[in-house]
């Protein structure tokens, strides 16, 4: 599953003993396999092959072009903006072993780059959209990411018997924005953050205030940037929609 098709295994059980046995094969013919105990795995690099995954090496830890997920092509504008997943990602303060919620996750950007993050944690990608989630399976394969899961249902009732998060996402939300945000303040770890991002002054009112009723004491940002191309043989930026971005931070005491 994590592209690692450029070893030779070989297995060695009871080493030693009269039951001796060496199975070689690939990882993908030898992973279906039971081996008795105790066995060694020694695996042989390809003299041919790479380090990596040609695919692999072209990925960023985080703030990957967009075109590098896959997306649901007539709904594009539901992918977050790599500049928009940087500062996020930012501010969530994702570490090696954080526990992640990303709530509303579209094709899973943002999931999959906290994932990269989070190497020794887990990313809990949380969506009511079958296709949507599909695509956060694809894109975490791409990825070679196994600490993503993908998980069907509305928030917040999908999240309640997920573990309590050191971070959330929550995009995607509509009008819902503030109660979700409320409802995932609640469920943060000491010192956790939650982070929202939205599209409409009315919604970033209403998640600011939210965060505000926790006694949080909340970030807001007004994101507004120009992407360069050329045109024509002529450099011109071309804008992308204004948003916000509100993130708090949940007292340890």
């Amino acid at each position: 599953d994590r592209g690692l098709d450029y070893f030779h295994a070989y297995v060695c059980e009871n080493l030693g003993a009269p039951d001796e046995r060496v199975t070689s094969g690939t990882l993908d013919a030898i992973a279906g396999q039971r081996f008795a105990e105790p066995n060694i795995l020694i695996l042989v690099r390809e003299n041919t092959r790479p380090d990596r995954p040609v695919d692999q090496n072209r990925f960023r830890l985080f703030g990957n072009p967009d075109e590098v997920f896959e997306q649901n092509k007539p709904k594009r504008g539901l992918l977050t903006p790599a500049e928009i997943r940087a500062l996020a990602l930012a501010e969530m303060d994702v570490g090696p072993a954080s526990l992640v919620w990303d709530v509303g996750t579209g094709s899973g950007s943002l999931a999959v780059e906290a994932a990269q993050l989070a190497r020794h944690g887990r990313v809990f990608a949380i969506d009511m959209d079958p296709q949507a989630l599909e695509l956060t399976r694809r894109n975490a394969q791409r990825f070679g990411l196994d600490n993503l899961r993908p998980v069907l249902g509305q928030a917040p009732e999908a999240w309640a018997s997920l573990p309590d998060p050191d971070a959330v996402f929550v995009g995607g939300t509509g009008r819902q924005v503030a109660s979700l945000v409320r409802a995932a303040f609640a469920r943060l770890r000491p010192g956790g953050r939650v982070v929202a991002h939205v599209a409409s002054l009315q919604n970033a009112t209403s998640a600011y205030e939210a965060l505000l009723a926790q006694e949080a004491d909340p970030n807001i940002w007004l994101l507004q940037f120009a992407r360069g191309s050329l045109h024509l043989d002529q450099l011109r930026f071309e804008s992308v929609n204004p948003s916000f971005l509100i993130g708090a931070v949940k007292s340890r005491w």
